[in-house]
């Protein structure tokens, strides 16, 4: 006899305390959401439709980031020059204003600036360097240094080594360790518990900000995405897993002492929230999502996987103090 495991008290609590925005927010999506719908196209996602010519492509979103940006690509891109592999970075400035992107493209010829007019959000960003991306493996990371760049080797490594989906830092995972004030934990667990509640997915950590993609699965998931914001980590697998992608891995992280002033305040927080409240509605009322063809897997294995994937240099991650 197969048993259904029964919420805990918080989750049905926190379920309760948040039923009827979400059904008010699904109400709303569906109003606005035709059948045919589709994502606002902000940009287009037809180059990822093409077989890779790189190993691998990182994504950086920026926003404001200050002198941290410049030590995180240069850091990233020694990184990647010893693991070896044909690889770009991808620096897209969401309407920075700070002129933190003025040198990074001289700190290799494989950096590539994409500079948007406005300030639109950590998913519109990302939207902009997944679509301009030419790699096999598609990988994002936070550009303000509190996440080390070592990770996106190790996850890289790991995603060509299993032939994974997704694979995604995992805050939960037991050999994670994670420097972060009291709110910021209070508030990762809050937004943890209410993905876990509402959302039927096979993730622990939705918005830890490094993941690593397979080709496919993006080119499959771009034309789907809607939200702008920091929400757009957790539309990525909502999206993927309701086109049938499901292979998504959790692997530990360690976050340090933040190198730059986070953009996380309370309305971010709030604005969070309500796109979430979002997603949910357009996927189980608005069946917004699995409405386009799942890109042919030529698109991905045309391209030899990188020679020195398996045997990849990468120095032991810097611990927290």
């Amino acid at each position: 006899m197969t048993m259904t495991k029964k919420p805990s008290r918080i989750q049905a609590a926190l379920r309760g305390a948040v039923l009827l925005p979400a059904l008010a927010a699904a109400a709303g999506v569906m109003a606005r959401t035709a059948p045919h719908a589709h994502a606002p196209a902000w940009t287009s996602s037809k180059r990822l439709w093409a077989p890779a010519d790189l190993d691998l492509t990182v994504v950086l979103p920026s926003y404001n980031t200050g002198p941290a940006l410049t030590t995180t690509v240069d850091s990233l891109a020694r990184m990647l020059q010893q693991a070896g592999g044909h690889f770009e970075i991808i620096v897209v400035s969401d309407g920075s204003t700070d002129g933190c992107e003025d040198e990074i493209e001289a700190v290799d010829p494989r950096v590539r600036l994409i500079h948007a007019p406005e300030n639109a959000g950590k998913g519109a960003a990302l939207h902009r360097g997944f679509a301009a991306a030419r790699g096999r493996h598609i990988a994002f990371v936070d550009s303000d240094g509190d996440i080390a760049v070592e990770h996106v080797v190790r996850y890289w490594r790991r995603a060509v080594a299993g032939d994974h989906h997704v694979v995604y830092a995992d805050k939960r995972h037991d050999s994670s360790r994670v420097e972060s004030t009291r709110v910021r934990k209070t508030l990762s667990w809050g937004f943890t518990t209410l993905v876990g509640s509402f959302f039927d997915l096979p993730v622990r950590d939705t918005q830890t900000g490094c993941k690593v993609f397979r080709r496919d699965v993006l080119a499959s998931v771009l034309p789907l995405l809607h939200e702008k914001g920091f929400s757009i980590d957790l539309e990525l697998f909502v999206a993927a897993h309701a086109i049938g992608f499901s292979d998504f891995v959790g692997a530990p992280v360690t976050i340090g002492e933040r190198l730059a002033g986070s953009t996380v305040g309370s309305s971010a927080v709030v604005r969070t929230l309500r796109e979430s409240l979002s997603v949910l509605g357009r996927l189980r009322f608005g069946h917004a999502y699995g409405r386009v063809p799942v890109v042919p897997m030529a698109v991905v294995h045309e391209f030899p996987a990188p020679r020195n994937a398996g045997h990849l240099a990468v120095a032991p991650l810097p611990m927290a103090a």
